[in-house]
This record gives structure tokens, C-alpha cells and sequence, in this order.
């Protein structure tokens, strides 16, 4: 059931993320690089995230560099990372997103210690917000699906995100401009 609610928020949110209408104006910038802080899936738990756009600013990829720390002792801990594709709904300020990407899905404890972290690839639907002064900030959900876990573990799992940047723009030198609602 919990993996029905979750593709059913992901295939909506395109269509609720629709640019509004009313006045525009032009934006002579397009997107480069962002770089966010959070926690989620796609940052390597807790971390930070590089992303680089392409094809006006419709597709990108981002690499993801985090923590998982300890919150119990029998919890594994240590670095994480994160990767992934990403294709973006047109939009200057609000955008909607689908990621696929490969990350840090499960964390395994065990009663003897020792626990286990299992990586796989996965799915996120979210949302993106870059005001025209470069904050940006991402909200993601998805599923994912664990790899090389041991019997009787499930292995799709649950994933979020939750970030805090900063989008660096390039000045446009020819071609249309993209207008802001």
C-alpha cells in the first residue's frame, strides 16, 4: 500500500507544478551548477549535492557526498554517496523533476553488531524552487530498490530529500529568452 501512495504522488506532481499565468518578464540566465545542503537519499543522507544542468536546464546530473551517522549501536556509520540523472518540467522559478539515480537505500542492524548498509537504484519525483537571485531549494519523494540484501529483509524502501542551495546562472548569448511568471 505504501508503495502505491508513493507512485501515485509521483506521476500527479508534473501536472500540479504548472507554471501560473499572469505577467512575465525575460531572464537573460540560464541555470549552470547548483550546489544544495540537506538530507535525503539523493545527498548521501546527510550531506551536500553538486548538479550540473544541460540541454536548456531540462536534464542534469548530480553527484551527492553524505553521512549516515550512528543513532543506535548496533548502526553502521560512515561516508555515502549518491547519482543520478534528472529531467526537469519547464519553468524558471518552479519546476517538477523526475530523478533516477543510485544511493544509500537501507540500513541494517544487527543484534551482534556489525550492521550492514545496502546501495541499489531508484525513483524520485519532487519539486524544484530557484528565485532569480539563485536560492534554490528541492523536495523529492521516491522508491528505491535495494541491492545484495540478505533473506527476509525487504528490499524496496522509501525515499525523501530536503535541500538548501545556491544555483549559479550563465548570461544567455544568443537564442530566445525565457520568461519568469
Amino acid at each position: 500500500m505504501r508503495n502505491l501512495a508513493i507512485l501515485a504522488v509521483l506521476v500527479t506532481i508534473p501536472e500540479a507544478l504548472q507554471s501560473q499565468e499572469g505577467s512575465a518578464r525575460t531572464f537573460p540566465a540560464d541555470r549552470l551548477v547548483t550546489l544544495t545542503a540537506g538530507v535525503g537519499n539523493a545527498m548521501g543522507w546527510f550531506g551536500a549535492q553538486g548538479e550540473r544542468y544541460f540541454l536548456d536546464e531540462r536534464l542534469s546530473i548530480f553527484v551527492g557526498l553524505g553521512y549516515t551517522p550512528q543513532l543506535d549501536q548496533k548502526n553502521p556509520t560512515g561516508p555515502t554517496f549518491a547519482a543520478g540523472l534528472r529531467s526537469f518540467t519547464s519553468g524558471i522559478k518552479h519546476r517538477a523533476f523526475l530523478e533516477g539515480g543510485v544511493s544509500q537505500l537501507l540500513v541494517e542492524d544487527r543484534p551482534e553488531g556489525g550492521g550492514a548498509r545496502y546501495y541499489g537504484p531508484g525513483v524520485q519525483g519532487g519539486y524544484q524552487f530557484v528565485s532569480t537571485g539563485g536560492f534554490t531549494l528541492m523536495a523529492s519523494v521516491g522508491l528505491g530498490y535495494a541491492l545484495a540484501v540478505r533473506r527476509g529483509l525487504d528490499r524496496w524502501a522509501s525515499q525523501v530529500g530536503l535541500s538548501l542551495g545556491y544555483t549559479w546562472r550563465r548570461a544567455r548569448s544568443d537564442g530566445p529568452r525565457q520568461r519568469i511568471h
